[in-house]
């Protein structure tokens, strides 16, 4: 843990030099993931988004990270703690909203179903356009919610591999998504 916390190894992250990214990823991702199951986040899925997501945040914005305040094991930590508590707010909302929106009419009903297997259909046709082993992992893990043990288990790789394309292949899917919406609103304008 030494060899990252130093003002060399805080230089290539905001370079974004990715070994040094795999090499973080690698150090802080158990570190990370019982802070925010401590922060209470119980569900994997929502567990893993939380640690993709602060991944995804430092790359994006190594810059925010200020060694003079603190460590970057100590940035990150705060940084999924407070992800953690923001996704289980969301979570509750979510939860609340559904119990309310029980109230709505059919027609309602089948256009929301229509949109979300819409939705399903474009990740899955997203999907379909990576390179193999990333295709299989992320089909795995998103539509038949497999954790990245079981995935391991399947496909003969190791869980940090697994770990690392998830978290490559959810940010390049996040990518394509938003770039993908952001043209649908173009046509519709």
């Amino acid at each position: 843990m030494e060899e990252i916390e130093n003002p060399l190894f805080y230089r290539r992250i905001k370079k974004r030099d990715e070994a040094a990214f795999n090499r973080l990823i690698d150090a802080y991702s158990k570190l990370l993931w019982a802070v925010a199951s401590r922060s209470g986040a119980t569900n994997s899925m929502d567990l893993e988004e939380v640690i993709s997501d602060v991944f995804l945040r430092l790359w994006e914005q190594p810059e925010k990270f200020d060694e003079k305040k603190g460590s970057l094991k100590t940035y990150l930590c705060i940084m999924t703690e407070s992800m953690a508590k923001n996704k289980m707010q969301q979570v509750r909302r979510r939860q609340h909203e559904t119990l309310v929106d029980t109230e709505e009419s059919s027609a309602n009903l089948v256009s929301n179903e229509l949109e979300e297997k819409a939705a399903w259909q474009e990740i899955y046709t997203l999907i379909m356009t990576f390179d193999e082993p990333t295709r299989q992992i992320l089909l795995w893990r998103i539509f038949y919610e497999l954790t990245p043990q079981e995935i391991a288990k399947r496909s003969g790789l190791p869980t940090k591999e697994i770990d690392n394309r998830l978290y490559r292949g959810r940010k390049k899917l996040r990518s394509l998504v938003e770039r993908n919406s952001f043209f649908r609103e173009v046509e519709n304008t």
